[in-house]
């Protein structure tokens, strides 16, 4: 073997290594964090941190962060063209996303506001709120939260959609121009049409080519097994404030499991009882 090719190697073995390690559990134990979260486990899970005979060492700092859409990366493998642009055409621009970010800038929710941003505006500030955990040890982390809350698991949008991953320019032009994978409810082709034509053709390819090269880490998880902290309820405040008073016990050692007893559960223990008396 060449050494050139010896070089490319090395290199490609370790890019992947890195976008493994990216989604690496560092400081938490993923088991802790079963997904789906049993539902048993229920409102329990967000006051654990409570439960393990310290509540200091659960504590997360987290602050409110502004900075440039194309220096933050996503976290999730799918996100959709349409639902994207759509946004686009609508006026997002920036601003707040109302999400949270890992510690390493990825984005935990809220990625189609900031793909709609990369297409109206790349370098427009995006505000969150910042969490001092790395992606890796987040997602499990959130994604039982999110559970705990109650909050449905998202898909694929309601009419179908493609993956920004997947798509070609192609598929922008024809979203643009004929409403393909776009809401239908929102879809305005006038509009749309004088939306691009005043960012300009070549210049929404650049944008396009931008985010499709700033890819989710290798292995990343569809967009059902992402973590749901729903923005309009306030609950990207209620995380912030359960992370910072250290409610989630998110750092080991852990407490003991407990599950909340449903009323059957009860029913079944009092049967059980009065059987064997």
């Amino acid at each position: 073997m060449k050494s050139s090719e010896l070089y490319n190697l090395t290199e490609s073995v370790l890019d992947v290594q890195t976008m493994t390690e990216e989604l690496a559990t560092l400081t938490v134990d993923p088991k802790k964090f079963p997904n789906p979260l049993p539902k048993k486990i229920g409102g329990l899970f967000l006051k654990k941190g409570y439960r393990d005979g310290d509540q200091d060492d659960d504590i997360v700092k987290t602050a409110s962060k502004n900075i440039s859409a194309n220096s933050l990366k996503p976290s999730q493998s799918e996100i959709f063209l349409g639902k994207s642009l759509g946004m686009a055409v609508g006026g997002m621009a920036g601003g707040d996303l109302d999400a949270i970010i890992s510690q390493d800038n990825h984005i935990l929710d809220g990625h189609h506001r900031w793909a709609a941003t990369m297409f109206a505006n790349p370098s427009a500030k995006v505000g969150g709120v910042q969490v001092q955990k790395k992606i890796g040890d987040l997602i499990p982390v959130l994604r039982s939260v999110g559970d705990a809350l109650g909050n449905k698991r998202r898909g694929v949008p309601e009419g179908g959609d493609i993956s920004i991953y997947d798509a070609t320019f192609d598929d922008i032009l024809a979203a643009v121009n004929t409403g393909k994978n776009m809401d239908a409810k929102f879809y305005n082709k006038e509009k749309s049409i004088a939306w691009l034509e005043s960012v300009g053709e070549d210049e929404l390819k650049a944008r396009f080519a931008k985010l499709q090269s700033i890819k989710p880490p290798e292995g990343a998880p569809p967009r059902t097994d992402m973590p749901v902290i729903d923005a309009d309820k306030g609950q990207v405040k209620l995380v912030s404030d359960l992370l910072v008073t250290g409610k989630i016990d998110i750092n080991k050692p852990y407490a003991k499991e407990e599950t909340q007893k449903t009323v059957m559960d009860v029913y079944s223990d009092t049967i059980n009882v009065l059987v064997n008396k």
